[in-house]
């Protein structure tokens, strides 16, 4: 049976990250270290897997969380996986997912990427700098998907959050809309997103000349439907009501409706619904028609992939970052005021 670095690194004593290091020529290790380690790998006949040759398989790992914090965003994340698979498959490659979860520790997710063998990785939408610092350091090349907050770090390909809410924004003010509300909640392990769409926001409101207010800022507990139906009617028992919502993505905006329709509120009739993010599967027949600014997995699927080629067959200096724009989906939620 082939010795495995997880048998190294326990006869050894030392970390499974250490070993894939010292094996691989990299990092920072001591000499007395790398001596026990390569040592201990002859003595069990470990040999690394030869370079792959044109026209074999290679391995690439997509690492796809299962955190029920992010259930509903495992519809797009799906689709993003699939067309990703799709274009790796086409060039060869065999795609391996394993499904992680944020409570994992570095050293259990990298253990299961170095031991599939694994050429490189793409991360959908999870996000850990340390972990990908390790893989990175082990000569495993690293893609962050649908994740901008280690952009200045890794190869990331993501949605231009900052244009999407942007151009939402200004798709109520060209409706006449002025009172406007902006909604929003935790969006779990992506800060990044919640800074770029409320920045996009502020820019389409200062650029058609419209004062938002910070009361008109609500900061939602999606699991405390009172609360968002207190912070709700006391914006709109204001002497100049709300006539649009602006939702940080369209879960949150479903979430919301049934409140608002609570409230005497009807949907375009008395108030105008969009997303800035589109989560939601709209091919169900359950789902309300909300109009959101979409990000095409196709398009992050193909560019993911060809990033990830890239970088497979060129040496990068510098990490890459790709930000796909933003296409408004008119599902008539929003009408003129």
């Amino acid at each position: 049976m082939k010795p495995t670095l997880q048998e190294i690194a326990r006869i050894t004593g030392v970390s499974l990250s250490t070993v894939s290091l010292v094996l691989s020529n990299k990092g920072n290790i001591s000499e007395e270290v790398q001596i026990k380690v390569r040592t201990v790998a002859s003595n069990l006949g470990y040999r690394k897997d030869p370079p792959n040759q044109d026209g074999k398989i290679r391995k690439i790992v997509i690492l796809f969380h299962f955190d029920h914090h992010l259930a509903h965003t495992w519809n797009m994340l799906r689709q993003v996986t699939l067309e990703l698979q799709s274009y790796l498959q086409k060039n060869n490659y065999l795609t391996l997912l394993i499904p992680i979860t944020y409570d994992m520790s570095d050293e259990e997710i990298f253990g299961k990427v170095v031991s599939s063998g694994a050429m490189a990785v793409f991360s959908m939408h999870f996000g850990r700098e340390s972990l990908f610092s390790q893989l990175e350091d082990a000569a495993i090349p690293v893609v962050v998907i649908i994740n901008s907050q280690f952009q200045s770090r890794f190869h990331t390909v993501c949605a231009d959050n900052f244009q999407g809410s942007c151009e939402a924004a200004a798709h109520l003010a060209g409706l006449g809309h002025r009172d406007i509300i902006y909604a929003e909640f935790n969006l779990y392990q992506l800060p990044a997103t919640l800074s770029d769409r409320f920045l996009g926001f502020c820019k389409a409101m200062q650029e058609a000349g419209i004062d938002f207010p910070g009361t008109r800022r609500l900061y939602l507990d999606i699991d405390n439907s009172a609360d968002i139906k207190r912070q709700f009617k006391a914006a709109f028992s204001k002497k100049r009501p709300p006539t649009a919502v602006f939702f940080i993505d369209d879960y949150l905006a479903a979430h919301c409706l049934p409140i608002l329709k609570d409230l005497g509120l009807a949907f375009p009739k008395d108030i105008s619904i969009i997303a800035a993010g589109e989560v939601l599967d709209y091919n169900e027949p359950f789902v309300p028609r909300i109009t959101t600014m979409r990000t095409s997995p196709e398009q992050l699927g193909k560019f993911s992939a060809e990033m990830g080629f890239s970088i497979l067959t060129n040496t990068q200096e510098t990490n890459n970052v790709l930000k796909i724009k933003q296409q408004l989906i008119d599902r008539g939620s929003c009408r003129s005021v």
